[in-house]
């Protein structure tokens, strides 16, 4: 009797008159075996060979993806990071420290790709017409949340010893001097009040970003009902078509005031172009992490090092006190930043700064996740499953940071510790599930 691995040896009474017969059977049967295997299965088990050799790796076995979590938890700290403007160990790597990006777009792909995983697999199970109805009914559970936020700021307002003012008006960033309403002038009428409170005219500036999103869940079904009739195809092309147009229209669709800082027409295109990449997640985030794309994340770690070494040569960069490059002149600078790195209308520099960073961040986690597990993973995790949770907390972090009596401005120390301590208070609170039932995740 004899037992075989496909490789042509025989591993049990080497018989020398039919050890060759044996070895050529066993070369034919693997050649027939690799031939039947489609491109996804040969495609998969390299992957799995991959993580296997590297003790390191991402467990493939993981039903929920922990990589997208761990980031979203990294860009929730920049959330509260930016949103509290002070000088302070934290902030040094914030501002476009990192490359000529924010927190805002990471947050907007990754909630894209969080619903083509979740919703677009529901879709296949379950049917479109009930996850339509759950992606509508989760909107309009965030809308009451943005209504409650909106209402409640000027209602904490009225009470003497309670300043809202970081939370009312839009400062300049780093400017003290120059702040903007965000709310009605009194006296106002009060249907004048509910009009801008119900279409989210209205509102603090830090979460405002929330309506978009409530708006691209709504819309999010129709991406997923033209992911399901295989009409990806046309999805890109409409949704880089309407990027493309409102890079020279400026056109507004709703009367919104996340409109003025995150046009809809043109940020829906991280959102729906991370709807595509959750719903193939096997197919794009496996290829991402095949031993033959390896090459991709190099190309991508070199395009992040290069715009790292460009945001270095901004001219006056915020809460940075040492020299900065000057590789590039302070007007040319401007001008790329002006247009191709706008924040507003997602200039097309950006958007490939987001993209290079997300594929070596995600590839970093794959090859090496024992190690960001077990050193940032116990903080970044809770906080990117609870990503709407944390928006929601940090407004009111911020108001009471915001009326804390000490003088914060200009001291790295003070900042320190406040930026340290509001983190650690949001991650506290969602430990401890703190307004879980009322506050959505």
């Amino acid at each position: 009797m004899y037992s075989f691995r496909l490789s042509g040896r025989i591993t049990e009474r080497d018989d020398k008159v039919g050890g060759n017969l044996h070895a050529g059977i066993c070369d034919a049967l693997q050649h027939s075996l690799d031939q039947g295997l489609s491109e996804k299965d040969i495609s998969h088990k390299n992957n799995i060979n991959m993580e296997r050799n590297n003790r390191w790796a991402y467990p493939a076995l993981n039903k929920r993806d922990l990589r997208l979590d761990f980031m979203r938890g990294l860009i929730m700290i920049y959330v509260v990071i930016v949103h509290l403007e002070y000088y302070s160990l934290f902030s040094l790597l914030a501002w476009e420290r990192l490359g000529i990006i924010s927190s805002a777009e990471g947050f907007v792909l990754l909630s894209g790709i969080v619903v083509g995983i979740v919703y677009g697999n529901r879709a296949k199970t379950e049917g479109l017409l009930p996850t339509s109805k759950y992606l509508w009914r989760r909107a309009f559970k965030l809308y009451r949340v943005n209504i409650f936020v909106i209402l409640s700021i000027p209602l904490l307002g009225l009470l003497s010893f309670i300043d809202v003012h970081d939370v009312s008006h839009w400062w300049v960033p780093a400017v003290r001097t120059e702040a903007y309403d965000l709310y009605p002038v009194l006296p106002t009428p009060w249907w004048t009040w509910l009009w801008k409170t119900l279409m989210l005219k209205i509102g603090p500036h830090q979460f405002q970003i929330i309506g978009l999103y409530v708006v691209l869940l709504s819309l999010a079904p129709l991406a997923i009902l033209a992911l399901i009739k295989g009409y990806v195809v046309r999805l890109l092309l409409i949704s880089w078509g309407l990027y493309i147009a409102n890079l020279f229209l400026f056109l507004h669709l709703t009367p919104a005031r996340f409109e003025l800082g995150f046009p809809l027409l043109t940020w829906q295109l991280l959102f729906f172009n991370g709807v595509i990449v959750g719903f193939y997640r096997e197919q794009v985030l496996g290829w991402l992490v095949a031993e033959k794309s390896s090459w991709m994340g190099r190309l991508a770690a070199i395009v992040c090092l290069g715009f790292i070494l460009l945001a270095f040569n901004a001219p006056d960069p915020l809460f940075w006190p040492w020299p900065t490059l000057s590789l590039i002149p302070s007007d040319t600078y401007l001008y790329l930043h002006g247009f191709w790195f706008d924040k507003t209308l997602l200039g097309p520099g950006r958007l490939l700064n987001n993209a290079a960073l997300f594929i070596t961040m995600y590839i970093l986690l794959s090859r090496y996740w024992s190690i960001f597990d077990k050193a940032l993973g116990w903080l970044l995790i809770p906080l990117g499953q609870a990503s709407l949770y944390v928006f929601t907390i940090h407004i009111y972090v911020i108001l009471l940071v915001s009326n804390l009596p000490i003088p914060l401005e200009g001291n790295f120390l003070l900042g320190t510790m406040v930026h340290a301590s509001a983190i650690a208070l949001i991650w506290l609170m969602v430990k401890h599930r703190i307004l879980f039932n009322w506050i959505p995740r």
